[in-house]
């Protein structure tokens, strides 16, 4: 199974712009909001948000002779469009009947907030546009300094690092979670719930594992989008070498065979998780964790089983690296068990030989 990584799963799930679509912005009544249009060769569609809520609404519709209608199937709003000028006015009716006059006019995005993803579109940096992250309180690890920071609309929290670390390790490391903080937000705008709030239950960071060679953590997303089937979780891990500042892989760190891994998303590289990774990890995690590998689940729980533990998340820990099994939904509680641990000392990727020891 080709599991990405969570944020990239809310990514995809998020409703997707097109390069036809043009931007709008203007009122429905006195509630400011944003407006997404692709006319495109088929029938109309797009999606919109409110600036109070930020969070996005699918739209799809049909052409009149004199304009367009589109319908939101989550919240039951429906639009009624004709063109003004270079832009549109018409009427919002909602769910409940109440009938508001819309005024749009043509958009033009502001520049992306700082440290944001280079990959952000005209809608993205305007549903991000004004939103700040607000310093927070400060955490000591051993001998290092994290401070936390949040985004209020959403209350998405992730620490930057202050002390502790060469400037230049430092200054990348904050850079990456500054990118991944803002794709966190711009997720959550992007996954509305059914009851017309946001989908996303949780979505939690850390803790922060310090170490003289990696920086690591965890981000652990549960969620469930409007116009998806069922509600779902998972983690994601993400390692950085402390002393370059640049993001470390799983296969730097643990590997199988006589050869190193194929180029990542290759086919060579799918058939080698699929095959001698899942097996040598399940045979690593049998000699390291003996009793839980060996023990019967009445959920089902087939730790096992090399499917399970093809392609999982993994963040470092002060015990080593922690592995996350992902199995399928029937037995979806069985994911990421505490227990996958593998030792430091069993580790055996080039990252952690460069590290000589040192954590």
């Amino acid at each position: 199974m080709r599991r990405l990584a969570v944020f990239a799963v809310l990514a995809a799930l998020a409703i997707p712009g097109t390069a036809s679509a043009q931007l709008y912005q203007g009122k429905a009544g006195t509630a400011p909001i944003v407006l997404e249009l692709d006319q495109g060769d088929g029938a109309p569609g797009g999606r919109y948000f409110y600036r109070s809520s930020r969070l996005d609404i699918a739209l799809e519709g049909e052409r009149a002779a004199d304009g367009i209608t589109l319908r939101a199937r989550s919240t039951g709003d429906s639009l009624v469009l004709k063109r003004a000028d270079t832009g549109w006015a018409g009427t919002l009716t909602t769910a409940k009947g109440r009938t508001l006059p819309v005024s749009l006019a043509i958009a033009a995005p502001p520049a992306a907030p700082a440290g944001a993803p280079a990959d952000l579109g005209d809608y993205d940096r305007m549903q991000l546009a004004g939103l700040r992250f607000e310093a927070g309180p400060v955490e000591r690890i051993g001998t290092r300094t994290i401070r936390w920071h949040i985004e209020r609309l959403t209350g998405t929290r992730l620490f930057r690092i202050e002390t502790g670390y060469a400037p230049a390790a430092l200054g990348k490391i904050n850079a990456a979670l500054t990118r991944t903080h803002w794709a966190h937000v711009r997720n959550w705008f992007g996954c509305p719930g059914y009851d017309g709030g946001a989908g996303i239950d949780l979505d939690a960071a850390g803790p922060a594992y310090l170490g003289d060679t990696f920086v690591s953590y965890a981000w652990r997303t549960s969620w469930g989008c409007a116009g998806t089937a069922h509600p779902d979780f998972g983690i994601e891990g993400l390692i950085y070498d402390a002393r370059t500042g640049t993001e470390v892989k799983l296969d730097d760190l643990l590997r199988f065979g006589k050869t190193p891994p194929p180029p990542e998303r290759s086919d060579a590289w799918y058939a080698y998780r699929s095959g001698a990774f899942a097996e040598g990890l399940v045979a690593l995690l049998k000699r390291t964790h003996a009793k839980e590998m060996a023990a019967e689940d009445a959920e089902g729980c087939s730790y096992d089983d090399p499917n399970v533990w093809s392609y999982p998340a993994a963040y470092l820990t002060a015990d080593g690296l922690f592995v996350a099994a992902y199995f399928a939904r029937v037995a979806r509680a069985c994911d990421a068990p505490e227990w996958a641990v593998i030792p430091w000392r069993a580790l055996n990727g080039p990252a952690t030989r460069r590290a000589s020891g040192s954590r």
